[in-house]
C-alpha cells in the first residue's frame, strides 16, 4: 500500500492507483518505473517519442488513469499538452545533447546526464500531475490515450495495445 494514493494497483503489483482527480506525483513516478520496466512497453515508448514526437510523460500519465477505470475528455487532453510545453522544449533539447555527447563521455558522466534527465522527468511529470487534478476525469469514455496516439499520427495508434499491455 502506498500511503501517498491510498490504494495498490490491479493484480496486488503494490503500485499505486491513482483516485480521481487526486493523483500523486510520487504514485505516477511508481507506476512509471513499474509499467515501463516491461522492454516491449518500453520500446513502445520510444517509438512514440522517436518516431512520433509524442511525450512518453503524457502516455504513461494516461495509461495510468486508464488503469484506474478513467480516462479523458478531448479538451482535457488538449489542456495536458498545453502544460508540457515549457518544459517540452528543455527535456527534449537535453535528451538530444545527451544522445549527442555519449560517444565522447565516460560510462560515469553519461550516467550522471542520464539522472538528471530523470529529474527533468520527475519535474515534468509534477507538472501533469498538477494540470490533471483541475481536470474532470471521465468514466465509460473512449481511451485518451488512444486517442493521444492518433492526433500524433494514424500510425501511431497501433501503439495503444502495447502501451496498455498488463493493466486488464
Amino acid at each position: 500500500m502506498d500511503g501517498s494514493s491510498g490504494t495498490t494497483g490491479a493484480n496486488g503489483s503494490g503500485v499505486p492507483s491513482p483516485l480521481k482527480q487526486h493523483a500523486t506525483a510520487d504514485g505516477l513516478w511508481q507506476f512509471c518505473l513499474h509499467h515501463y520496466g516491461n522492454q516491449e512497453i518500453k520500446h513502445a515508448c520510444l517509438k512514440l517519442q522517436d518516431a512520433f514526437k509524442g511525450n512518453v510523460n503524457l502516455a504513461l500519465l494516461l495509461v495510468w488513469v486508464e488503469s484506474a477505470g478513467f480516462t479523458l475528455s478531448a479538451s482535457s487532453l488538449a489542456t495536458l499538452r498545453q502544460a508540457l510545453a515549457p518544459s517540452e522544449t528543455l527535456l527534449s533539447r537535453y535528451r538530444l545533447m545527451r544522445r549527442e555527447l555519449k560517444p565522447q563521455l565516460s560510462r560515469g558522466a553519461y550516467q550522471k546526464m542520464l539522472n538528471y534527465e530523470l529529474t527533468l522527468e520527475k519535474f515534468q511529470q509534477q507538472a501533469l500531475i498538477a494540470c490533471i487534478n483541475h481536470l474532470p476525469w471521465e468514466e465509460d469514455a473512449p481511451s485518451a490515450l488512444e486517442l493521444y496516439c492518433a492526433q500524433l499520427d494514424p500510425a501511431a495508434r497501433s501503439l495503444y495495445p502495447t502501451l496498455v499491455k498488463g493493466l486488464r
